[in-house]
């Protein structure tokens, strides 16, 4: 079964994700998402960042009329640190009909190289680089070439449609009580509306 990972903050999620997991599932011939919401990052510890559970339910509502999506609350029940090598080793011992495709940003390509066991991460999973934010495809290429050439494994590109609105953007929209109509899936946008999630936010 071929299964990708999409690991993130989702805070909250919005549709560039949705279009990311979409777009992975089409072109890679994927069985199933798996949206991965981080608990404890070592990447981001951030006040800003919601409770586990309520970023848990916020993917379940944008994801719930789509069969082949699913999520797991692994990293957000974990009580320590996550970190992606360990996460990956995990599902490969529990599912070992599973080949993994761990979905991730361009933005994190730049320093992918810096994350903890990198390697372990590339044997257990072909990583895939959803291109935004106008970071070229060629200059992805060339950056992927120069782990796989380093690290070894299999890397490749995710052709998404361009969707310049992040998570940040929305939070502030929020916080700005401006419309997120049209950025995130409308049960989406109700849970947050509905629970006033980041209305209280110091908007800098």
């Amino acid at each position: 079964m071929k299964v990708g990972i999409f690991g993130g903050t989702f805070n909250p999620i919005h549709n560039g994700h949705l279009l990311i997991a979409e777009n992975a599932y089409d072109q890679f011939n994927l069985d199933r998402v798996v949206f991965l919401p981080t608990g404890k990052s070592p990447h981001k510890q951030d006040k800003t960042v919601l409770n586990g559970n309520i970023r848990c339910e916020l993917v379940a509502s944008a994801i719930k009329d789509i069969p082949y999506f699913t999520y797991d609350r692994k990293e957000v029940d974990s009580e320590k640190v996550n970190y992606t090598f360990e996460t990956l080793e995990y599902f490969h011992q529990l599912h070992s009909d599973w080949e993994m495709y761990f979905i991730m940003g361009a933005d994190s390509l730049l320093y992918f190289d810096k994350w903890v066991k990198p390697e372990v991460i590339l044997k257990h999973s072909t990583v895939l680089i959803a291109a935004r934010d106008h970071v070229e495809q060629d200059g992805i290429r060339k950056r992927i070439q120069e782990i796989t050439n380093n690290l070894g494994g299999a890397m490749d590109v995710i052709l998404t449609p361009e969707f310049n609105v992040a998570s940040r953007d929305i939070r502030t929209r929020v916080a700005k009580k401006e419309s997120i109509r049209f950025l995130v899936p409308e049960d989406v946008r109700a849970l947050i509306m509905e629970e006033k999630l980041y209305s209280d936010l110091e908007i800098h």
